[in-house]
This record gives structure tokens, sequence and C-alpha cells, in this order.
């Protein structure tokens, strides 16, 4: 566990429910960038070994089977340092573990590492951009997820795989990167609603809207690392977020499934774990209400304001991600691999070594320095309706598909050149973090063709 520090994070409490409405600030969609995996395309296809590397597709079901041991151990020695390290982390609860508990092995291992169960998590996969799609049809979005998704989930194709079949490594990762948003962290608290929320010893939820249908997996991906005093002592259970164990968790996943010859499910346990690290770079995750102080915000609960305070950030979070979105899925169709905002994903390579919580700290401390002006940004340069006006709601307003050619129309050229340039600030910062967690997946050429074969070999005596 070198990765793994022993340096105290933050503290907890117990909930206050005092500050009113400001609970509710986390209600608008909890996906950080939309479409994870266009978003690490143009930094993808600049590493040839991981474009041009294939592995074979195992299931869930006999990867854990062949080294139930040593994912015994990994899991064992996370629980240890996530109890030494969050000082809010609720522990697995003994009926939970791994090395004790008994049944289904895939059901065991969901409820061990406290991910919904109710998703098959199957062998599947997104093709490349650049690569054309299959002949046979794909899989229906309801094959993958219980949620409706938004129009960048319903736009998006996969394919099923079969066990042995080669797959891109590429493909594995970024297919994976999306993964946690089809709906992992979705009704794992005790007033979810779901019998496993009830098991999982994670208790109340403690921000955002229970009764939104994606709102509950707010705390997994949402980190709230650098708060003020008063925000820490008016609403400690800001402080619930759960960011950092899933990356940790996944990221020693990932290391065990390298370690023991499994590839595949190292790359895509490396892939869940990008999508806490990509969403932990959009400012609107690291801090509850950007450009909002502490004071401002109680002096709105004084005022009876909340709610439109709310609104207008939640409106002006959903309008930046469908931006995003639409100007980087344009780019990727017309493979315009120079466009600035592709550019910005693709040329911040960084392979440094990381330790999980310095990591954490440092890109969630980046994002929070940049998010008023990025709010500010976004208020100034998007029509007033959309981002001003608190009687609006953008989720579901049908503007999201237009919304660059709304903006170039209402507001000019000279706005969608300000929204790109603070967009690009963004994904540069992803583009680092993001290529450095890459990083930990990558072997030397003889060794990862050897675990490759290794593999293929006991495929075929199976």
């Amino acid at each position: 566990m070198a990765k793994l520090s022993k340096k105290p994070m933050i503290s907890g409490g117990h909930s206050r429910r005092w500050w009113g409405g400001f609970l509710f600030v986390l209600t608008a969609p909890a996906w950080g960038w939309s479409d994870h995996a266009s978003l690490v395309w143009p930094l993808l296809r600049e590493q040839p070994d991981i474009v041009t590397r294939s592995v074979p597709a195992e299931s869930l079901r006999q990867f854990l089977t062949a080294e139930q041991n040593a994912i015994a151990q990994t899991l064992d020695d996370v629980e240890v340092w996530a109890a030494q390290n969050i000082a809010h982390y609720p522990l697995t609860p003994a009926s939970l573990s791994w090395r004790n508990s008994s049944g289904p092995i895939v059901e065991r291992f969901l409820s061990a590492i406290r991910v919904n169960p109710s998703l098959s998590y199957p062998l599947y996969v997104g093709p490349s951009p650049e690569r054309s799609n299959p002949v046979v049809k794909p899989l229906p979005w309801s094959s993958l997820s219980f949620l409706g998704g938004g129009s960048a989930q319903q736009a998006s194709r996969y394919w099923s795989l079969t066990e042995g079949e080669s797959v891109s490594v590429a493909e594995v990762l970024a297919t994976a990167s999306d993964e946690p948003d089809l709906g992992m962290d979705i009704g794992l608290f005790d007033d979810n609603g779901t019998a496993f929320g009830q098991r999982y010893g994670f208790g109340r939820q403690p921000f955002g809207n229970p009764n939104l249908d994606y709102g509950s997996q707010a705390p997994f991906h949402m980190g709230f690392y650098h708060l003020d005093w008063l925000a820490r002592v008016a609403q400690p259970d800001l402080q619930r977020t759960y960011p950092l164990w899933r990356i940790a968790l996944f990221g020693e996943l990932a290391d065990v499934a390298f370690r023991t010859g499994h590839p595949y499910w190292g790359w895509r346990f490396l892939g869940w774990g990008l999508h806490y690290v990509g969403d932990l770079t959009q400012p609107y995750h690291a801090v509850p209400l950007p450009g909002v102080s502490t004071l401002q915000a109680l002096w709105s609960v004084l005022q009876g304001k909340t709610s439109e305070m709310v609104q207008l950030v939640s409106n002006r979070h959903g309008v930046i991600e469908s931006y995003q979105y639409q100007r980087l899925k344009a780019a990727l169709a017309a493979e315009e691999w120079s466009a600035p905002l592709l550019r910005a994903v693709a040329e911040q390579g960084n392979t440094e070594p990381l330790e999980y919580t310095s990591f954490v700290m440092d890109l969630t401390r980046a994002s929070v320095a940049a998010a008023s002006e990025f709010d500010a940004v976004i208020a100034t340069h998007v029509s007033p309706r959309f981002v001003s006006d608190p009687n609006f709601e953008w989720t579901g307003s049908g503007f999201e598909v237009g919304l660059v050619d709304t903006v170039r129309r209402e507001r000019g050229q000279a706005a969608v050149t300000q929204l790109d340039a603070v967009v690009a600030e963004q994904l540069e910062r992803f583009s680092r973090v993001a290529s450095q967690w890459i990083a930990r997946g990558h072997l030397p050429p003889e060794e990862a063709a050897k675990r490759v074969t290794q593999q293929e070999a006991v495929i075929a005596n199976e």
C-alpha cells in the first residue's frame, strides 16, 4: 500500500439542519463533466502504447474467483487506511467484509466495496471516436443503467464483449471512466429506500435531495475538502464526502489486478477511479457555492433567499457542463484534434507518482481557486435567462443541444471565445491529473505482453 499515506485529513461532525435549504445545494445533476469517455480521448490518443495495446476481456466473476486472497488483503488495507485518514469515514460493517462473508462471489464483492448491486457490471465497450462502430446493434441504455440519463449519456453507444475477446486498453479505460455515472453510487444511504443502503453503513444522506433519481450519488462525486471554518461549523455534513475513498479503493484494486495478471480489470478499475479524479477538477464539485462566501450564504438564509441562490448555482453548473459537452463532441466528431479544447486535454501530460491524499487535496485546491472566476464568466457570457433567473430550471429545459448556437446568437462570438477559454483552463487541469492517474497502469511492454499471454493461457484452459 505504498500509495496510502497515514496523514489525517479532515474531521466530520454530526448533522446540524438549521442551515435549511443549503443542504439542497447539490440537487443539480451530480455529473462532473458530461461524458467522461469523450473527455479523456484527446489525452489517450497521445499515448500510442495505450491505444495500440489490447487485453483479453475478463468477467468480474472470473477475476474475483482467481484472486480471492489478494483482493481480501487489498480491501483490508484500504479499510485500515480510510479509517486512519478520513475522520468521518463510515467503517464497512463486519457483515459485508469480503474476507468473512459468504454467498455468490460477485454479490459479495459489490457489497464489500459498497456499490449499487442492481447493476450487472457486464463486459462492454464504447469504441474510440476514430474507429468505425461495430456492425451489430449497440446495447440499449437500459441494459447498462436504471437511470434515464442526460443527453450526453443517451447519445453514447456501447457494445457487448465476450469473455476473452481482445479489446483496446484505451477503450477499456475510456468506457470505464463513465461507469460510475451509470448508478454505481446511487441508493447507498440509509434513507434512500433501498435494502442495500440500509446495510452499507453510510448513515443518512448528508446533502442533496434523496428523492431525485441521481441525487444520492453527490456525496461520492463531490469533495468539499477546503471549506472555511464557518462552513465546517455551520454545516458539518458537507464534509461527509467520499471521492478520496473511491479513488484510493479503485486505485488499489487496479494495482492488485495488474500485479496478479488481470490487465483488463486493472484498466477497468483504473477507469473507475479516473471518473472521480475528473469530477474533482470541475469547480462545482469542489465548492458548494462558487462565488458565494459563507457569510453571503448565511445572509441569504436570513433573507429567505436560499432557494434562489441555490437555483442560480444549479443552473450555471448544468449550463457549463452542457456547453463543454457540445463543444467537445463537435470537435471529436469532426476529428479536429488541433481544436483548442482538445489540445487543452491532450497537451498537459504528467507521469509523476502520486499519493492519494496529497493528490486529491492539491487538485481540489486548484479547483477551488478557479471556482469564482469560472462562475463569473458563466454568469457574464451566457444568456441571463439560463444563468441569472432563479425562476428558471435548466435541467430538462430542452435548450441543451442548441446551447452553443444560442450563446453565439444572443451574446456574440466573443462570449463563445471567453467560455472556451475558461473551460480550457479546467480541461488543462484535468489533463494534468488524469495523465498522472493513468500512468499508474503503465508497464514495460515486455511485462505487459507477458501478463496478457499468461491470462490468455488461463482462459484457453478453462
